[in-house]
């Protein structure tokens, strides 16, 4: 799996805070591995990359995965 740097991660942060806040995801989830962690990953590494903002654009973790045609399991 690709290491993040923290400025992709620190990027994203409006939107991990609003996970966090809906109980969407826990601090573990952003660790190497995590759900979150991997989900990042393959954004940074996606054509759809640009289109999404520091909020995710409002979507929710599953939105996300889906609109990135990730399995969130995997």
């Amino acid at each position: 799996m690709k290491e993040l740097t923290v400025n992709q991660v620190q990027f994203y942060g409006e939107g991990l805070v609003r996970w966090m806040q809906t109980g969407e995801m826990s601090l573990e989830d952003i660790t190497s591995g995590g759900k979150v962690y991997k989900l990042i990953a393959v954004l940074c590494d996606s054509p759809f990359r640009e289109s999404v903002d520091s909020d995710f654009n409002g979507m929710s973790f599953d939105a996300l995965c889906e609109f990135l045609n990730m399995n969130k399991h995997s």
